[in-house]
């Protein structure tokens, strides 16, 4: 797919600013989404989903070729991230989802206030420091994508693991499971946390 193309795909101009290609990219993508044909005809199901790749494909060489020579047409001159000859290509991230990211933090609170029907291991600061340190760590996963903040949840949802083991009840361990969906739910959508089936 030649740049032209893929703008032709998108319907924007082969110059488009990055919020323009991202406007255009959201408005497609909900139109073709699979979950909006539901119940349509599988050729219909088909062509959609066909669309729905090749759009997806143009916003990613549009967006691409934006910073091709590290020099983003918006912005001017970027520092290029240096990479090593075998090291993965990192993927742009996708809009960010302040409803979702307010979902998956609703879903680690509620996580949190199932833990504190575990008895404290020390004193009632480990346990409220704990889940309070927890509860930090994965939300600022989400809002500075740094790696840092995810092995840092994930240190803290071992520690609490092993404190809720220590100490176990139904509760807190359905509370503890909830904390994790939560804050792997946090790292997938920052783009930290990749399945196989994601490209």
């Amino acid at each position: 797919m030649t740049p032209d193309d893929a703008a032709r795909v998108l319907g924007v101009d082969r110059d488009a600013d990055q919020p323009a290609l991202d406007r255009a990219y959201r408005r497609l993508a909900r139109e073709l989404h699979p979950d909006r044909f539901v119940g349509a005809p599988e050729s219909e199901v088909r062509a959609a989903s066909a669309r729905f790749i090749e759009v997806g494909r143009a916003y990613r060489l549009l967006s691409e070729a934006r910073t091709a020579g590290g020099v983003d047409r918006a912005a001017g001159p970027i520092v290029a991230e240096a990479r090593s000859p075998g090291a993965p290509r990192t993927v742009p991230l996708g809009p960010f989802s302040a409803r979702l990211f307010a979902t998956w933090v609703a879903l680690l609170l509620l996580g949190a206030l199932l833990s504190t029907s575990t008895d404290p291991i020390f004193t009632p600061l480990d346990l409220w420091g704990r889940l309070a340190l927890l509860v930090a760590a994965a939300i600022a996963t989400g809002l500075t994508r740094r790696r840092w903040a995810w092995r840092a949840t994930l240190v803290l949802l071992g520690l609490s693991g092993l404190a809720v083991i220590a100490s176990t009840t139904v509760a807190s361990l359905l509370g503890l499971g909830l904390m994790a969906v939560a804050a792997v739910g946090i790292a997938v959508q920052a783009g930290l946390v990749r399945f196989p089936d994601q490209g």
